[in-house]
């Protein structure tokens, strides 16, 4: 089952179905993107990037497309390729490296940069560059909505047994999908999955309830992740 925005879950579902396995996707947040005048991109040495839902909100006002990118992981870095952007710089997966290598690659003289952003963020991309002596503006171009309840499909698919692995990126989600399994009164039947969770802060989130495994990535990025559902999801083949 997969719990991330639609358009990011269309993307890992084309992977797993590739190595055929089943897929129920269940979004639990809805991206809407906000109006926004446009800013001079003159004024700013880079953008950074901390999720793929920006690149998509970014490349919807504005055409430019040679500004330096700087992506928090793997998928936003390959949101921002396939968008057209010519210089991109990938981060591990998480904030605190992405502050690490915009400070290592730019100048603090050049100019502020602008963070393309949602609504909410997590992590303090600001606070770290501010304290190695660089202006980071931000612009808000999207929110994510939580959903307010599960589907039926998904509710009968987890009641029945037949969702094995259910793969988590992010404390917020996590929380929503405990806060609708517990809506729905199915605690009891999270026995019977494996919870797969890009990090520890992700896993601490669910980790009051009985899964049949909880599994971290041992890196917070994409293709870590990725590697760790599919291996395990291998495991119920054999």
């Amino acid at each position: 089952m997969l719990t991330r925005p639609e358009e990011d879950s269309r993307n890992l579902a084309r992977k797993l179905l590739a190595l055929g396995h089943g897929v129920q996707a269940e979004p639990l947040l809805q991206i809407d993107f906000l109006p926004q005048d446009e800013i001079d991109l003159a004024n700013f040495q880079a953008l950074a990037f901390t999720s793929a839902n920006g690149v998509r909100a970014f490349v919807r006002i504005y055409q430019n497309r040679d500004i330096p990118c700087f992506a928090v992981g793997e998928a936003t870095a390959g949101e921002a390729e396939e968008a057209g952007f010519q210089s991109i710089y990938t981060a591990g997966g998480n904030v605190v490296e992405l502050a690490e290598l915009m400070t290592r690659s730019l100048n603090m003289m050049s100019g502020p940069i602008l963070h393309i952003s949602g609504q909410d963020i997590a992590g303090d991309l600001s606070g770290r560059l501010s304290a190695a002596g660089f202006q980071l503006i931000r612009a808000p171009l999207y929110k994510a909505e939580k959903s307010t309840a599960m589907t039926a499909a998904a509710r009968k698919l987890i009641t029945s047994g037949q969702i094995s692995h259910i793969p988590f990126y992010s404390p917020r989600s996590a929380k929503i999908f405990m806060d609708l399994i517990r809506l729905s009164h199915m605690e009891n039947h999270l026995t019977e999955i494996t919870a797969i969770c890009l990090s520890s802060a992700v896993s601490d989130m669910i980790s009051s309830y009985s899964w049949q495994k909880i599994l971290t990535a041992k890196h917070p990025n994409q293709s870590s992740l990725f590697n760790l559902v599919g291996v395990k999801l291998e495991e119920n083949r054999q």
